[in-house]
């Protein structure tokens, strides 16, 4: 659930698009300030995972509502600040007129794209959010670095985007290592299911999908916006965070019957789940159920968790505007170890610490290098261009080209 979207991993994944296409981001942005940003993005990345095991030690099979509750906040709070920036004029009208127009050559509409990546962040987070209370925190974390293997399929497929030799080494890593922190899970020895692990990484898929075909609606901004003649500044990410919120909402609760799939709701039926969720959280913590850790703190947790998810967010905007999306991306990729080494060593409330297998920490000790010789990879593939030398042979063009 990295995640809850219009979550962070949505918003990694623009950061991500961002960094692979303009490269690292000149900002006048005092050092020192920059620095503090990037610190409060890796800081409050923790937070947020953490505070998501904390909460399922009471919710335990009523986790998904941390989706649904995020999703009840984002779509007014992201409305707003919309409203304020289309008004102040930090936003241009037509940047909005784009999201409902019907783009010639094409006979589609933008907000028809918000709404596909809506559903896939939807699907992501769902089950990213059903999988907590199975699954420890760090190998939940790795599990999630599998989108990054995801988006380099699908943007071969789709794209038609080539990937050097070092990049495709580096994701071999990646998959290495995550291979490697799921064997203890396999074997036993850790409180992790084997089976949620793999969904929570196959998960991600959803998440991947969702990043494609944002990037397509990027791509045809800028060809309608070279038509229109109107100005040459990006689609803001707020534009996008709106509608993606506008549609995550409804299909949040759509998606609800999930948890039965996942056998969450006990044989229940989904209204009688959803009931017991809601009472859960709001008004008896004898709904949350046996298995239930202090049922009573419920309501507190889910309302840390979903304020500290939100703050994170408008963090990552903030980062990526005064440091740079390719710097804040590589932010990201940090939360993973350092979150790992807080939920090994230190005592969380609910919690406590968390055992972690030396496998898991050879993981570590693999991803990081991996991820960094892929973020390198990618910023020296982007300088050189799109028709730099690669590994990979030319093919015909992109399915949605």
């Amino acid at each position: 659930m990295d995640g809850h979207r219009r979550n962070a991993q949505n918003l990694e994944v623009d950061a991500h698009r961002t960094s692979r296409r303009e490269g690292l981001k000149r900002s006048s942005t005092p050092f020192v300030l920059q620095v503090l940003l990037l610190a409060a993005v890796v800081l409050l990345g923790c937070a947020t995972i953490i505070s998501r095991q904390i909460a399922a030690q009471p919710l335990k099979r009523y986790t998904s509502v941390l989706v649904l509750y995020t999703a009840v906040i984002y779509l007014p709070l992201y409305w707003l600040i919309l409203l304020l920036l289309l008004l102040t004029g930090a936003v241009p009208w037509s940047q909005l007129r784009f999201v409902w127009t019907r783009l010639s050559g094409h006979g589609s509409f933008p907000v028809a794209f918000f709404a596909i990546c809506a559903l896939g962040d939807s699907v992501g987070d769902t089950i990213q959010a059903i999988c907590v209370p199975h699954v420890s925190g760090p190998v939940h974390s790795l599990a999630n670095t599998c989108i990054s293997i995801f988006i380099a399929m699908l943007s071969m497929c789709v794209f038609n985007e080539r990937y050097s030799l070092t990049q495709c080494a580096a994701l071999l890593a990646v998959f290495a290592a995550v291979v490697i922190g799921f064997l203890p899970s396999l074997e036993g020895s850790t409180t992790t299911d084997p089976a949620f692990a793999v969904i929570a990484g196959g998960s991600c898929f959803f998440y991947a999908v969702s990043f494609v075909v944002k990037e397509l609606v990027f791509k045809r901004f800028k060809v309608w916006q070279a038509e229109s003649h109107c100005g040459d500044a990006g689609l803001n990410i707020f534009v996008m965070n709106a509608h993606l919120a506008l549609f995550q909402l409804p299909l949040t609760i759509l998606l609800i019957p999930l948890n039965e799939l996942l056998k969450q709701t006990n044989g229940e039926g989904i209204f009688a789940y959803s009931k017991e969720a809601f009472d859960c959280v709001f008004y008896d913590a004898h709904s949350c159920g046996p298995e239930s850790n202090h049922g009573e703190l419920a309501g507190l947790c889910v309302g840390v968790c979903v304020a500290v998810t939100v703050l994170w967010n408008l963090m990552i905007v903030l980062c990526v505007k005064h440091t740079g999306a390719l710097a804040t991306n590589i932010a990201l990729k940090a939360i993973f170890p350092v979150s790992a080494v807080l939920f090994a060593y230190v005592d969380w409330p609910l919690l406590g610490p968390t055992r972690l297998s030396w496998l898991v920490w050879l993981s570590i000790l693999l991803l990081v290098p991996s991820i960094g010789a892929y973020q390198w990879a990618t910023h020296v593939q982007a300088q050189r261009g799109e028709t730099a030398r690669c590994c990979l042979p030319s093919r015909p063009p992109g399915l949605l080209d």
